[in-house]
């Protein structure tokens, strides 16, 4: 089978507003596909793996807690 190539000539100004026109699941998986291309997971053991998409999940939960609330309750543990 033959590979055929596409390529598309596409402004940045028209993809950044073609990306805000997602929903958020879709710019979730562009998200996770850019992070794949940037930072490869060579270094990244499976354990590590398991790790980052656990928090990630947390996150998507709500289960996590600002740097301000941290701070806050540091400050009061110390008082």
């Amino acid at each position: 089978m033959a590979e055929h190539l596409v390529k598309v000539d596409i402004s940045f100004q028209s993809l950044l507003e073609a990306i805000s026109s997602l929903e958020t699941a879709e710019k979730q998986q562009l998200w996770e596909f850019l992070e794949a291309e940037l930072f490869p997971d060579e270094d990244d053991s499976p354990e590590d793996i398991t790790q980052i998409q656990a928090a990630r999940a947390d996150y998507k939960a709500g289960d996590y807690t600002t740097f301000d609330q941290y701070a806050a309750q540091r400050a009061n543990r110390t008082a």
